[in-house]
């Protein structure tokens, strides 16, 4: 990749991608609401467009037509907090993850790679279910954005691929996410709380994802869709013991503390041969060692 367009690229997995991209000699339009963070760089390559993501015409107007070779899609709002269940913020969500792919085949652009996650699959348990929490508002818009995404740009010709996330964790990223969760109660010396924990699950630390999602921008896509995990796949409380056991705080794992939210994953969901198939191996970083580095390099 020689041109390359990041949407949320202030934020912790657009600003990691753009670092590599620029390490590699990538020309980068980096596309976010602001810069003030101070996550990137100034440098010659990087041109920041700091713009409200609101329609396709505005994107487009900002950056030269048919000079860019891929465009990730990274920018969603209410990842966490009370935004995450807000209907009206998820569903604004949608509508721009369908700007950026009217913005890419306005751009002449060869490929768009949105991001996804693997809580969209949650839904699958919505049937059963008689009272849902408040993320469940955030995996059904990355749901229906992955459905309807899939859909219009098939139906405008823009080729693209979806990427299905698993739990990212890693120096810097403080969303509240299991991993940060726990890292910060147990930081507090106080108690991390879950349900039973029992349900198969992956986390997936965020250099070896990162490298997934740079090597989709080059390789020959054999379908429309990849998620990206650890391949190593396993069951959440044994993820949750395993930090417990790396801060010495085993008592602050406080699995079984709250109910069960009746969400479930099977194994299947977090294959990676297809991904392997297409990128090759891209892991390097065990869930222990991704850990440790966390916690060593949040201190610094």
């Amino acid at each position: 990749m020689k041109n390359v367009i990041v949407t949320g690229a202030a934020g912790f997995l657009g600003s990691t991608l753009i670092k590599k991209l620029l390490e590699n000699g990538a020309k980068v339009a980096a596309v976010d609401v602001g810069f003030d963070n101070g996550t990137l760089p100034d440098q010659e390559n990087l041109t920041k467009i700091s713009m409200q993501l609101t329609d396709a015409e505005g994107l487009a107007g900002a950056i030269p037509e048919g000079e860019y070779d891929a465009f990730y899609h990274f920018a969603w709002r209410g990842v966490n907090g009370p935004e995450k269940a807000d209907p009206d913020i998820q569903s604004e969500n949608i509508r721009l993850t369908l700007a950026c792919a009217k913005a890419a085949k306005m751009l002449n652009c060869p490929r768009l790679l949105i991001a996804g996650t693997v809580a969209e699959r949650a839904v699958e348990s919505l049937l059963k279910l008689e009272k849902t929490t408040g993320g469940m508002m955030y995996a059904a818009a990355k749901n229906a954005a992955h459905q309807m995404a899939e859909t219009y740009c098939k139906y405008i010709g823009q080729p693209f691929i979806w990427m299905q996330f698993a739990n990212i964790y890693g120096p810097g990223n403080h969303t509240g996410n299991l991993v940060s969760y726990t890292l910060d109660q147990l930081g507090k010396n106080e108690e991390a709380q879950y349900g039973p924990a029992e349900q198969p699950y992956d986390f997936i630390f965020v250099d070896d994802l990162i490298e997934a999602v740079y090597r989709l921008g080059d390789a020959a896509w054999d379908r429309t869709g990849y998620y990206i995990g650890s391949g190593d796949p396993r069951q959440l409380k044994d993820y949750l013991r395993t930090i417990g056991a790396i801060k010495r705080k085993e008592n602050l794992i406080g699995i079984g503390k709250r109910p069960d939210d009746g969400v479930t994953y099977q194994v299947e969901m977090f294959d990676i041969t297809p991904l392997v198939k297409t990128i090759g191996n891209y892991v390097k970083t065990s869930f222990e060692e991704g850990v440790v580095r966390t916690i060593r390099e949040n201190k610094a």
